[in-house]
């Protein structure tokens, strides 16, 4: 590989497979110019760009510092070493983008609000508290402890990751967070239980709604383990409230969305939905 690129000594560009790539390394690109090779065993990490990052690559990181690249790369070696699922390469330009935005604006006083932050915290936690040890970096390396005051930009940063994972634009965090919100207030008002929120039963309703919101956003159906008919038949008999509940979700998704539900999700809905029926009766 060429360098096509030296953004600084730590960091190049570069092409593989006509696609253009930020190679990191320590020292990576110490007393190279464009066009000499990298040498391949001081290669730490690579990010593949995608779309139309490669035509704003330049102007973008030259200005970024290269702690904030440091950070960006521990963010996403945690991820995916936390998060199931694909976390896509196209998060570190996005992120390094966001991540110095942020220490300029709080260098000068500004703090952002961020409005989906209490949603973040109940339906993200893994990709929450990512964004809590990022901003703790942050605050620590350019010597802003205000940022530590609140949780909005670990919040911020959670919806960057959650992106990733979903493979699409900028908005598909709040989008992923609106619809989880808008199936989880049917529920409440359907069962009228008071559902305690710290519950196995109904963190693990809230995951498998994740996984079921972002099939409904792509309009994919769903890959659970299929079970006949007979099942199917014996849960809707023996949880009708439950199942109730459930058809005021599968109702919403068709009229909302024109999304619909398959049998083995609505079994599945169910079970979770009866779990916690029966532990907050």
């Amino acid at each position: 590989m060429q360098i096509s690129k030296i953004l600084n000594n730590n960091v190049v560009i570069t092409e593989k497979d006509q696609a253009e790539v930020v190679v990191m390394g320590r020292g990576l690109a110490f007393g190279k110019k464009i066009g000499d090779k990298i040498t391949v065993d001081k290669i730490e990490k690579c990010y593949t760009l995608q779309g139309d990052e490669s035509s704003r690559i330049g102007e973008l990181l030259a200005e970024i510092p290269d702690e904030i690249f440091v950070i960006t790369d521990k963010v996403i070696t945690l991820a995916k070493d936390k998060i199931p699922g694909k976390i896509n390469d196209s998060l570190f330009l996005s992120l390094a983008d966001h991540i110095n935005a942020t220490q300029l604006r709080a260098k000068d006083g500004f703090v952002v609000k961020n409005f989906l932050l209490w949603d973040i915290k109940r339906f993200f936690p893994a990709e929450f508290t990512i964004g809590k040890k990022a901003v703790v970096d942050i605050a620590e390396k350019f010597g802003l402890p205000d940022l530590l005051n609140t949780d909005d930009e670990a919040g911020f940063i959670a919806m960057h990751i959650v992106n990733s994972e979903l493979g699409r634009g900028d908005s598909s965090a709040s989008e992923l967070t609106k619809l989880m919100e808008e199936m989880l207030t049917i529920v409440k008002y359907s069962l009228q239980v008071a559902i305690n929120e710290e519950d196995i039963f109904f963190q693990r309703f809230v995951t498998h709604l994740k996984f079921f919101s972002e099939r409904v956003l792509l309009d994919d159906a769903a890959t659970l383990p299929s079970s006949d008919d007979s099942l199917f038949q014996m849960i809707i008999k023996r949880f009708p409230e439950s199942y109730e509940t459930t058809l005021k979700i599968v109702a919403f998704l068709s009229k909302t969305r024109g999304y619909q539900v398959a049998k083995d999700e609505q079994t599945y809905i169910t079970i979770h939905l009866a779990r916690i029926v029966q532990k907050n009766v």
